[in-house]
């Protein structure tokens, strides 16, 4: 009989081998950008609730047959870190889980949704969850080399069309940080993103996603590849670049007030932050060979942008969110 266990300070060394074993594959199989924190960590952050998850085993085994690990995020959010499983029956085994978590989440007050970011070999999941009201959505990444001397060339041939009469570019200044939240806010509420991350709802989101950003909790901000598009002395468009790896940059939000759209200012906004990035490269003040970014994958405009600028895809993924009053209108025998 296969049944699923809520992970606790008192049982969290019966998951400790197949953690351990999750923990090698987390880069190679399931695509992590670093590494996952040590069994220790993890037992600590059990412990004080940092962390929350499920085992999932088979009354005739002695060997957990998968694990589920989740956090409460401050914005709201219910992230799935990952979901792991070595049993053969892994359609079986995310069922128990997903029977088990929505059972505990649904009472549950301080979120607004679940996300979840399939990567690697989490993308078999799709097709269960949607069974129960999680939704899709793709997401794509992709990667500017700066020691390929193709997407140098590309980057160098692209000739634009002048900024509008009124308009500059500049670096990151601090004092931009409050219009710019207001540009975010304008930009995203609306936006895909904003159903699976509610900071992008309010104005106040906003604000702690540049804090955030500039605050070095999404890697450390590059200021100096960081760009701004002003309009007189107003923010209304905004590049923000992050160093997320040792050699490795990430633009983690790009866009403009809705009320600038069509005028080109995105292209003017990624052009620059690659070639200040390929300054700073060549200046020895950073020490970064790629710049990657996520985008959903039917935000053609994005996309093409992106591509004309020497972009090449990596990689899709699925994404999918569950927002809580989907899970408050289920029915019990919706979900066990």
């Amino acid at each position: 009989m296969i049944k699923a266990h809520r992970i606790t300070r008192e049982n969290v060394e019966r998951v400790q081998s197949i953690y351990n074993r999750f923990s090698e594959k987390a880069i190679s199989h399931y695509r992590w950008s670093h590494e996952p924190i040590s069994f220790d960590a993890l037992r600590i952050s059990i412990a004080s609730g940092q962390l929350r998850g499920y085992w999932v085993e088979d009354t005739a085994s002695p060997e957990p047959l998968g694990i589920m690990l989740y956090c409460l995020e401050d914005h709201r959010a219910i992230e799935i870190n990952v979901i792991y499983s070595e049993s053969e029956d892994r359609k079986t085994v995310l069922d128990r889980l997903m029977r088990r978590f929505i059972e505990d989440v649904r009472e549950t007050e301080g979120w607004d949704v679940v996300s979840f970011a399939m990567l690697g070999e989490q993308d078999v999941f799709i097709r269960t969850l949607t069974w129960y009201g999680f939704k899709p959505v793709g997401q794509a990444i992709l990667q500017y080399d700066m020691l390929d001397t193709i997407s140098i060339q590309i980057l160098k041939q692209q000739q634009l069309d002048p900024l509008p009469a009124g308009y500059r570019i500049d670096s990151w200044k601090p004092e931009y940080a409050g219009e710019t939240a207001q540009n975010i806010y304008e930009a995203f509420k609306d936006a895909t993103d904003a159903h699976w991350d509610p900071r992008f709802r309010s104005l106040l989101g906003a604000r702690r996603v540049v804090a955030m950003i500039t605050g070095d909790m999404m890697g450390r901000h590059i200021p100096a590849c960081t760009t701004v598009v002003l309009k007189g002395d107003v923010p209304v468009g905004f590049c923000f670049l992050v160093q997320s790896g040792p050699v490795e940059g990430n633009i983690p939000l790009i866009g403009v007030h809705p009320s600038q759209k069509g005028k080109g200012l995105g292209n003017h906004l990624l052009k620059a932050t690659l070639e200040h990035c390929i300054d700073e490269m060549l200046a020895a003040r950073i020490a970064m060979i790629s710049v990657n970014t996520t985008m959903d994958t039917d935000n053609i405009p994005a996309l093409r942008m992106y591509r004309r600028m020497g972009f090449r895809d990596e990689y899709n993924y699925p994404h999918a969110y569950l927002p809580h009053e989907t899970v408050r209108a289920m029915k019990v025998g919706q979900w066990c």
